[in-house]
């Protein structure tokens, strides 16, 4: 079984940010280190971890600098070959680690992703059709929304170094355009079979108050055009130049 590290970023949460860890404690496949990156928190999250401190590496930033920065820190220090990443208000069900790296390894993908459940507040949530995941090359696919959640996701810690980091300008979306990187390089694997459970638990989800979200994602895909369009076949550009039109006329009120 290959070495993965699980990192964790945490910003001013008590009681999820346990429920996480523990949903890690009892994976069928231990991880070989949780990092758990305590976001610039204005209190000492030690004390809410004491119980799992010989089971955690803590790091604690001294500024709340974002969930990207954090998650990039995580990624800088981890000692494993795979790199999993888990939101503080996310679970991992017990066999997820287990699954996704043999899938990884017996289909020789270096990313992949899988299914999840989603619960709101007090109740579990349909995500409709909309919300459909991929594996594969999907670029193309993904272009609309980010549909590759974070706690989902492990990856050869080795796709960094060449599709570069979380991109640390970004407070929201940094999931949607580092997908984005991730797809224009990779083939990303999918086990369409549900292994988290992705929460929004508490009142501070970093989501909450975004009014304009496709705003950010229009300018992130704007950006990336700029910068790639040249190495781009004529389907892929077409299917950029699309998407962007699209945002620009769903936030042309906003604007």
């Amino acid at each position: 079984m290959k070495t993965v590290s699980v990192i964790i970023p945490v910003y001013n949460r008590t009681f999820s940010i346990r429920d996480a860890v523990e949903s890690v404690l009892i994976q069928s496949v231990k991880p070989s280190e949780i990092i758990v990156i305590d976001d610039g928190s204005s209190f000492d999250m030690a004390l809410y971890l004491k119980n799992y401190m010989q089971h955690i590496r803590l790091i604690k930033l001294n500024e709340n600098k974002g969930v990207s920065f954090a998650r990039n820190t995580g990624i800088k220090t981890a000692c494993s070959e795979y790199i999993a990443f888990l939101d503080s208000d996310d679970l991992f069900l017990p066999e997820k680690l287990e699954y996704q790296l043999n899938y990884m390894v017996e289909n020789n993908v270096y990313i992949s992703h899988t299914d999840e459940f989603w619960y709101r507040k007090d109740r579990w949530i349909n995500q409709g059709k909309s919300n459909k995941r991929y594996g594969g090359y999907i670029f193309d696919k993904i272009l609309d929304k980010c549909r590759i959640s974070p706690s989902s996701l492990i990856v050869h810690k080795s796709v960094f170094d060449e599709a570069g980091y979380f991109n640390e300008d970004l407070r929201v979306c940094e999931d949607y355009e580092i997908s984005l990187r991730f797809a224009l390089k990779y083939n990303i694997g999918y086990l369409e079979k549900k292994l988290i459970i992705k929460r929004a638990v508490e009142e501070n989800s970093l989501s909450k108050g975004i009014k304009y979200i496709e705003h950010i994602r229009y300018e992130i895909l704007e950006k990336l055009y700029r910068n790639i369009n040249n190495m781009l076949d004529l389907d892929l550009k077409n299917a950029m130049i699309n998407e962007i039109e699209r945002k620009k006329h769903i936030i042309s009120p906003f604007i």
